[in-house]
Parts: structure tokens; sequence; C-alpha cells
């Protein structure tokens, strides 16, 4: 067997039938920064907010890219601290009950967007000059999609995020690529984008977790608290609450786009 395959399959299969992190941790990691005298904000709040807090802050943001139930259970722990978070979810995960719940809880709720990759997948365009060849009609899909998804929910969805994707790296471009267009975004009532540069430059460090054994990147939330520095937490339920049949059918599904891609 290839070396490379087997140093591959040593990394994904413990990350793909095991957590690496726990909500143990989780709520050890909001405890740690309550006990040490940190705010916390939904990038909405906190993009709202006419200056940067003097205080140390947190920025929770949850992509919701599997298991949409896991949103719950992240939420269930956050209520216990009264913290409130920002919750993305992808057209997979989409659960209007869900997400409801989320809003009335006081959580802010948005959408995690693909249209690019996906257009780019189905129509087997490798290159970047074919996909912007085409970014009128990947950008009426976005509209299309959005404005069916808000008539799920009981809330404004004016918050996007956008969706990693192993094709945006092939193709050398984001999903976000579509939200640079200013008057979609208006035309659309689109709040903000959460990788807009004057956001991200607003907080400055943003602390992602990983599979193992990086764990976190570029440093734990742990060592930043300890450190009192302020920063946007991004996690995915992936890592966090084990769903091993759940994983497994994501990445079969991810490796046969690959493939007929």
């Amino acid at each position: 067997m290839n070396k490379e395959l087997i140093k591959r399959l040593l990394y994904k299969l413990p990350n793909t039938f095991a957590a690496p992190h726990s909500m143990k941790e989780y709520a050890d990691i909001l405890s740690l920064a309550t006990d040490s005298g940190y705010a916390f904000y939904t990038l909405g709040s906190f993009r709202n907010m006419e200056t940067v807090p003097d205080k140390p802050f947190i920025i929770l943001r949850h992509d919701i890219d599997t298991n949409p139930a896991a949103a719950l259970i992240y939420s269930e722990i956050e209520q216990r601290f009264g913290i409130k978070a920002s919750y993305f979810f992808r057209r997979c995960t989409w659960n209007p009950r869900i997400m409801n719940m989320l809003n009335r809880r006081g959580h802010e709720v948005g959408y995690h967007y693909e249209e690019l990759s996906d257009f780019a997948k189905a129509k087997h365009l490798k290159n970047l000059n074919e996909v912007m060849d085409k970014i009128g009609a990947i950008k009426q899909q976005f509209a299309s999609n959005l404005a069916n998804l808000r008539l799920t929910v009981d809330f404004d969805l004016t918050a996007m995020a956008s969706h990693g994707d192993f094709a945006c790296v092939k193709l050398d471009t984001g999903n976000d690529e579509l939200l640079k267009d200013h008057e979609l975004r208006a035309r659309m009532g689109v709040e903000y984008e959460v990788y807009d540069e004057a956001l991200m430059q607003k907080y400055g460090l943003h602390i992602s977790d990983w599979p193992a054994p990086e764990g976190y990147h570029p440093k734990s939330p742990k060592e930043a608290i300890q450190a009192s520095e302020s920063f946007l937490f991004l996690s995915h339920p992936r890592w966090w609450i084990p769903d091993a049949l759940g994983n497994l059918k994501y990445d079969i599904k991810v490796n046969y786009q690959k493939l007929t891609w």
C-alpha cells in the first residue's frame, strides 16, 4: 500500500470514528473564560458595536457542516453560562425546527452557503475562468436558494458564512466570491459575510478547531484565554460530538464528489 495513503488513513480514521474534542472540554473553555472576566458576543452583535470592547472578549461561531442536532447540544451548554453564539447551517443540514429553537434562545442563526463550489462540481468546472464565466447564473442560484430558505424559518435570515470546500481549494477562490457583489447583498438583504475584511480586522485573532492531532489552529482557546487575548472561536460539530456513522457517510459522499468532479 502507498505510504502516503497509509499516512492519510492513520490521520483520517481516528477523526472519523472518534471526536478529538468533547463537550466537557467546550464547557471547560466557557467556564475558564467566564471566570477570567471575558465578555461573549455573536458575530452580528459584535459587528454592530461602534468600538471594540476594552475587556477581553470571545465571539462564538459554529459552522453546522454535519449533524444539525449537535447545535442544540452546544446551545444547552451555552445556556448554562448565559452565553449566545452564531450558528450557520448548510442546505444539507438545514433544520427549521432546530434553527427556530436557537433563534428563540437568543442565538444568531445564518446561512452557510456554497453555491459557487456546488455549481463547479455539478457542471464539472475545474478552471476558475470557466466558473467566473457562469458567475451570473451562480448568483441567481444563491438568490433563489436564500429566498426559499427564508420561507422555512421564523426569523430574518441576514447573516452569511461561506462554506469551505475542496473545490474551492482547487479553484483558488472561495464561495464568498459571490458576496463581493454589493448590489447582490443589498438586493437580498444580506447584512454581512463572516469573512468581510473589516469584520475580521475588528476582532483580530481567529481560532478554529482542527482534527487530531493538531486540535486547534493557530493555538488553543485556553492558551489565548490564559494570555487575556480576545478572539473569535470557530467550531464544527464533527470535532466535538461522536457521530461515526454520520461522519462515514459524509466522507463517502465527499470522496465520491472528488472522484466524479
